[in-house]
């Protein structure tokens, strides 16, 4: 993988349709194999065909693909390739066992190609970033332990430091700073004279979990290197991630006497992946949590629930005369439409409370601790009442309607499961009502 060679993908997966898609999306860029099984992709690794970068299927006949993942991680040679697991399963047992088998990411089915391009660039920059990190830290690790042996080897250890893309800080056994080259003082604000002598935790933002560094810390004492990642301040405040890796340097005795620290801004790095994150719980168009964070967020609501002893209203909402204004004023209208649906829902109900969109003209609000059913009633009642009201988007004056269905904890359900299914039948029963209008569950 290099700026003059493209960068080799294998794609794993049974299905003929599935391939062409993700060759489809990734050929162009990239120099892509493929695989039509689990047993063929290890044999391809075993004859040294050696990708950057595996997409994975989940779902495949013999081998599965958390069972391919499991073997590769248990090679040496192919040991570090990442692999993205292409799941149609959102459940959370299926994340956990493909994040268990080796697995960096997953990308659900159908794909989004945007998706699949920006998760595959980032797997691909972190792999990069990583070994070129590691080779600075070995290669830094390797000159500081011969300083003491080779001093005419001092002036051009020297320069390498003093050049470094990367901040360096070498601190004495007592763990004060003795130096910083120009890359430190360039990425944290602070003069080579203002932290000689100083303990590197002025940079503590008190944002890293205190684990991190009592993990630091065993290994470092222990005379062992430790890697991770810090939220550090700069000296005006603002605070930045780095991927840390900390060695102790043996003088000619075998003792501790020195720490090197090897520090690599990762901020647009995490920040990718925050963004890859909400992408993964909210929807795109509305920025409401999707139905996975919706869902999560009523199991923790149920959680609270029942060790209080409150009740909490599951809403299902359908929007009644949104395809005729799809279909004559195209979706572009309908999306500012759902748009400012998703608005006016949030602006109506409590911080406390959760407005998620499920798909197509379908809306779900979680309510936390409701009164009863005649709270929940009159909360839906003046929320349709609400989208009832005309929508005046792109010069238009758009008119809907909204039926309803209301589920409450416990009385109809103990499980998210149970409460979505009867808020979901009571919607239907006020659909076929003729719309515009309010169900309570019954059940």
């Amino acid at each position: 993988m290099s700026a003059d060679h493209p960068a080799h993908i294998l794609i794993v997966d049974d299905t003929p349709t599935n391939l062409e898609v993700l060759l489809h999306i990734l050929a162009e860029d990239y120099d892509v194999s493929i695989a039509t099984s689990g047993e063929q992709a290890l044999d391809l690794l075993r004859r040294g065909a050696l990708p950057d970068l595996i997409l994975l299927d989940v779902m495949m006949l013999g081998l599965d693909g958390y069972q391919v993942c499991e073997r590769i991680k248990a090679e040496p040679s192919t040991h570090e390739i990442p692999v993205i697991f292409i799941t149609a399963r959102t459940d959370a047992d299926s994340e956990t066992r493909a994040i268990e088998s080796g697995g960096v990411d997953f990308i659900h089915k159908p794909v989004n190609a945007a998706v699949v391009r920006a998760r595959v660039q980032l797997q691909l920059e972190l792999r990069r970033q990583t070994r070129e990190l590691q080779g600075r830290t070995r290669d830094l690790e390797l000159r500081l332990a011969e300083l003491a042996e080779a001093h005419e080897q001092l002036q051009v250890l020297w320069q390498a430091v003093e050049q470094s893309p990367t901040s360096i800080a070498i601190t004495g056994r007592d763990a004060r700073i003795q130096y910083v080259n120009p890359y430190f003082t360039r990425e944290t604000g602070y003069t080579a004279a203002e932290v000689q002598g100083e303990n590197p935790r002025l940079l503590q933002s008190g944002l890293t979990d205190p684990a991190v560094f009592k993990a630091m810390w065993d290994k470092l004492t222990h005379g062992e290197p430790w890697a991770g990642e810090l939220i550090n301040r700069r000296k005006n405040g603002e605070t930045f991630w780095e991927e840390a890796h900390i060695a102790p340097v043996k003088d000619a005795r075998g003792m501790v006497s020195h720490y090197v620290a090897v520090k690599l801004n990762i901020t647009e790095r995490k920040e990718a992946q925050e963004r890859l994150a909400y992408m993964a719980n909210h929807d795109v168009l509305t920025d409401l949590p999707n139905r996975v964070l919706f869902f999560e967020r009523v199991d923790q609501a149920l959680t609270l629930a029942r060790r209080n002893g409150s009740r909490l209203a599951l809403l299902f909402i359908d929007l009644d005369k949104f395809k005729p204004i799809n279909d004559t004023w195209g979706h572009a209208v309908g999306d500012q439409l759902l748009r400012a649906v998703a608005q006016r829902l949030t602006e109506r109900v409590r911080a406390s409370d959760t407005v998620g969109r499920i798909g197509g003209d379908e809306f779900v609000i979680l309510l936390n601790a409701i009164g009863g059913a005649d709270d929940a009633a009159q909360v839906a009642d003046a929320l349709r009442h609400s989208l009832a009201q005309p929508f005046n988007l792109a010069g238009l004056t758009l008119e809907i309607s909204a039926s309803i269905g209301v589920a409450l904890y416990p009385d109809h359900g103990q499980d998210a499961i149970t409460l979505a299914r009867h808020a979901d039948e009571s919607m239907y029963l006020a659909k076929q009502a003729g719309g515009d209008g309010l169900r309570l569950c019954s059940n």
